[in-house]
C-alpha cells in the first residue's frame, strides 16, 4: 500500500467519523506545533471530556461517537465484505462474456433490530428469483426473519430482523372517556417497526383469520376497546354477533346495542334490519356524499362476527343458510360506504367455507396451519415477501400480518392482550348510551332489548 493510499484512507476515516477524528487531529497538531507535553495534555483533556460527556449524556454519546462506528463496522462485517460471495454462492449473479455480474449494494441501513439493504439487480433477474433464496439468505446473514420485496424496476429492498419486538406479549393501554377516537385509524397494537398498529374501520370491512389459539380474540377485542369512547357517546353502535353460544364476546354485552349467540332467527332478524338501514342510508345519501359521515343520529354501525363460518358453512338449514350468506353479501358490497361495517373472524379461510373473503378489504392473517391458507387470506405475493402466517409459533398468539386492499405489502404486527379484568373495565365504563322507546315496531333482540333502527339511541 502506498504513501498516497494510506493517507487516503485516514482522510476518509477522518471524514466519516469526525466526533473521533477532531480531538485526535488537535492533539496531534499540537503535539507537532508546541510540543509533546502540549499535545498529551490536549488529549487527556478530550478523554476526560469525552468520558463526562458519556456519563451525563450517554443517548446522545452514542449516537454521536460510538454508533456511527457501530454502523460501519456491522455494515461491512455483516454484508459489504462478503456480498459478492454470498450472491455466487446463492446463484444470484450472471455471467456475460466472460465477466461475473453481480447485484449491487446499493445502501445498508442498521437499525436496533433490523436492518434494511436496498439492492439493484442485475438484468435477466426478478424478484421472484430473490424470493426462492429468501430461507438460504436469512440463514447466511444469521436472520431469524427475511422479507425481500420490489421498490421499482430493477430495484429491491432486504429487510432482515434479528430480534422479534412482536415476543412478549402487549398490556392494553385502557382508553378514557375523553380519549378522541379516529374511526379511519383504530389503535389495536403495535408493529414490528415499533409504531401503533391502526386499522382503517370507517369504509373498510375486516375479515380476521387464525387458527384455534392464533389470538383472534386479543383483536377483537382490542379493536372494541379502541372505538369503546365513540360507543360511549353514540357514535358507533356495536352489532355483535357470538354464533358459538356468547361464550368469547359475552362479557362485553353492556357495550353492545345488539348481540345474539347463534344462528337462528334472532340473528338473521339482526341482519335484515341492518340491510334495511342500508338501504335507507343508500336512499338518502345517493347524490350527496361517496362516503357516510358518522353521528350520533346516524352512527357507523360495527358488526363484529366471531367466526363469520358458524352462519354459513355450518348452518344446517338450506334456507336459513341461503337468507343468510345473501344479506351478508349485501352488507359487504354495499354497506361500508353507507356506515356498515362488518369485522368478522374466522378460522379456516378456505373458499367453501368462507365465500365472501375477498369482500373485506382489510385482512388479518393470524397463525394459520397450512401455507395455502396464508394465500387465501393476503395473497401469493404477500407470503412470497415474508408474510408467512403458517410459520408463526404457537407462543405468539395475536402475532400476524396485515394486507389493506391498495397497499402492496403485509405489515407484521401484534394485537394488544386484553385480560377478562380489562373486559369488565370495558363494559362498565363505556355502556351504550340508554335508547327510546322502540317507536319503529322493529323486533327487538332478546338479549339487549335494543334494535339497530336509526331511531333507537339518538
Amino acid at each position: 500500500m502506498s504513501l498516497f493510499t494510506a493517507a487516503g484512507y485516514v482522510l476518509w476515516w477522518a471524514v466519516l467519523f469526525p466526533a473521533i477524528s477532531v480531538p485526535i487531529i488537535a492533539s496531534l497538531v499540537l503535539a507537532i506545533s508546541h510540543g509533546p507535553r502540549v499535545g498529551l495534555i490536549c488529549a487527556i483533556v478530550c478523554s476526560a471530556g469525552y468520558a463526562g460527556w458519556a456519563w451525563l449524556q450517554p443517548g446522545s454519546f452514542r449516537a454521536w461517537v460510538t454508533e456511527p462506528v457501530r454502523r460501519r463496522w456491522l455494515t461491512w462485517s455483516r454484508y459489504t465484505r462478503t456480498w459478492e460471495s454470498t450472491c455466487t454462492l446463492h446463484g444470484l449473479t450472471a455471467t456475460l462474456g466472460g465477466r461475473t455480474l453481480t447485484p449491487t449494494l446499493r445502501t445498508v441501513t442498521i437499525g436496533k433490530t433490523t436492518d434494511v439493504l436496498a439492492v439493484r439487480i442485475v438484468t435477466g433477474q426478478s424478484v421472484a428469483d430473490w424470493h426462492k433464496q429468501s430461507d438460504a439468505l436469512a440463514a447466511a446473514w444469521r436472520a431469524d426473519r427475511i422479507s425481500i420485496t420490489a421498490t421499482s424496476p430493477g430495484e429491491l429492498r432486504i429487510t432482515l430482523m434479528r430480534a422479534d419486538v412482536l415476543a412478549e406479549p402487549i398490556v392494553l393501554p385502557m382508553p378514557a372517556p375523553a380519549t378522541p377516537v379516529d374511526l379511519a385509524l383504530v389503535r389495536v397494537g403495535i408493529t414490528e417497526t415499533r409504531h401503533w398498529w391502526q386499522v382503517p374501520l370507517l369504509g373498510h370491512h375486516v375479515l380476521i383469520a387464525g387458527a384455534t389459539g392464533a389470538g383472534k380474540g386479543s383483536v377483537l377485542w382490542s379493536l372494541i376497546a379502541g372505538i369503546a369512547p365513540a360507543v360511549k357517546t353514540g357514535l358507533v353502535r356495536l352489532c355483535v354477533i357470538d354464533p358459538k353460544g356468547g361464550m368469547e364476546l359475552g362479557a362485553g354485552a353492556p357495550l353492545f346495542t345488539v348481540f345474539t349467540h347463534d344462528a337462528t332467527d334472532t340473528t338473521l332478524e339482526l341482519l335484515r334490519q341492518l340491510v334495511t338501514v342500508m338501504h335507507a342510508r343508500a336512499n338518502r345519501l345517493r347524490g350527496h356524499t361517496r362516503l357516510h359521515t358518522p353521528t350520533t343520529s346516524e352512527p357507523l354501525f360495527v358488526v363484529v362476527i366471531d367466526e363469520i363460518a358458524a352462519l354459513s358453512a355450518y348452518v344446517t338449514d338450506r334456507k336459513v343458510r341461503t337468507e343468510i350468506e345473501q344479506l351478508l353479501g349485501l352488507l359487504l358490497s354495499q354497506g361500508r360506504a353507507v356506515g356498515i361495517s362488518v369485522v368478522a373472524a374466522v378460522q379456516d379461510p378456505a373458499k367453501d367455507t368462507l365465500p365472501l373473503r375477498q369482500l373485506f378489504t382489510v385482512r388479518i392473517g393470524l397463525r394459520l396451519t397450512e401455507a395455502t391458507q396464508t394465500t387465501m387470506v393476503l395473497g401469493q405475493g404477500a407470503r412470497d415477501a415474508g408474510a408467512e402466517c403458517d410459520r408463526i409459533p404457537d407462543a405468539t398468539p395475536g402475532v400476524g400480518y396485515m394486507m389493506v386492499d391498495g397497499t402492496a405489502y403485509a405489515q407484521r404486527v401484534r394485537a394488544f392482550h386484553v385480560t377478562d379484568h380489562d373486559i369488565t373495565a370495558l363494559a362498565t365504563r363505556f355502556r351504550r348510551p340508554p335508547s327510546r322507546p322502540n317507536k319503529t315496531h322493529q323486533p327487538h333482540n332478546t338479549d339487549t332489548g335494543h334494535t339497530v333502527s336509526e331511531g333507537s339511541g339518538e
